[in-house]
């Protein structure tokens, strides 16, 4: 059989045609198919977003309660004081005395009956926040400027529960106390930090290694303010406080997340802290 140019002309031009055909039905068929909708963040962006609710954190104190689900149910949870919340301000006041002291305070309570946690919970918010201020009241001899306000949060069936005090005595340097209060609302139990860690499925070393690296950060920033002259808090970086089960102050805060505080003025005349977020 004699092939002629004109045959292989028409052939290729057919060849071309199907190879058109087929590269349309596949554009399409990709065009169609559905794109993934699970993606992983990437680790440097959810550090980034951590580190800018840390700075945040300070912020978060508006004396209420948030509930992060309009699907949380407290029907059954026996309340001491039937109309009000399960958490509510306890003491809302301001009194100020010239020359003796200032204080603007708004204490809460926890709202459950006939519960262990609980009252053990009310016990230490009176004994920390509420008779320092009845210490003020009757024994401030030097210019007092004593504050409290707190923020809790019910995220799924744990109720946490955050309250800071800024205490300013004199010539003192301003002192900040951070107490949290974390509790199952299913179990009826005070939630540790293990419990919280396993919930969201995070893993202890990793944990602490975060912990250590950004603690690390600060009190090297710490350092290079010191050499510039400020008077500044140094943190002893072999300090037992950074291990996890030596770890007294977490929270599970806004859209669920996990903070991890540490307040230095719990225990010095300093306002500096660290809050890390998971």
């Amino acid at each position: 059989m004699k092939i002629t140019i004109r045959t292989v002309s028409f052939t290729v031009i057919i060849i071309i045609c199907i190879v058109a055909i087929v590269m349309a039905i596949g554009s399409v068929l990709i065009g169609n198919r559905p794109q993934p909708t699970n993606t992983i963040q990437d680790p440097v962006s959810m550090t980034e977003q951590n580190s800018q609710l840390a700075k945040k954190f300070k912020t978060l104190f508006e004396n209420k309660l948030d509930y992060q689900s309009s699907n949380i149910n407290t029907l059954g949870i026996t309340k001491t004081s039937r109309d009000q919340d399960i958490i509510y301000t306890a003491v809302s006041t301001k009194r100020v005395v010239e020359n003796r002291y200032d204080m603007d305070l708004n204490i809460p309570i926890i709202n459950i009956s006939n519960n262990t946690s609980v009252e053990r919970f009310n016990e230490k918010i009176q004994s920390l926040f509420a008779d320092k201020a009845n210490d003020i009241m009757k024994n401030a001899v030097q210019n007092t400027i004593y504050t409290v306000d707190y923020m809790a949060y019910v995220n799924t069936n744990i109720l946490s529960l955050v309250i800071r005090s800024t205490l300013k005595e004199g010539n003192n340097p301003q002192r900040v106390i951070i107490q949290t209060y974390n509790y199952n609302l299913s179990t009826n139990e005070e939630m540790t930090l293990n419990q919280i860690l396993e919930i969201k499925g995070l893993n202890h070393k990793n944990v602490e290694d975060t912990i250590s690296s950004q603690v690390q950060l600060a009190n090297e920033e710490a350092q290079n303010l010191k050499r510039l002259g400020y008077n500044v808090y140094i943190r002893d970086l072999t300090s037992d406080i950074y291990r996890l089960e030596k770890t007294d102050n977490y929270m599970l805060g806004p859209d669920n997340k996990l903070y991890i505080i540490y307040p230095y003025g719990n225990a010095n005349y300093t306002d500096e802290m660290d809050v890390i977020v998971f």
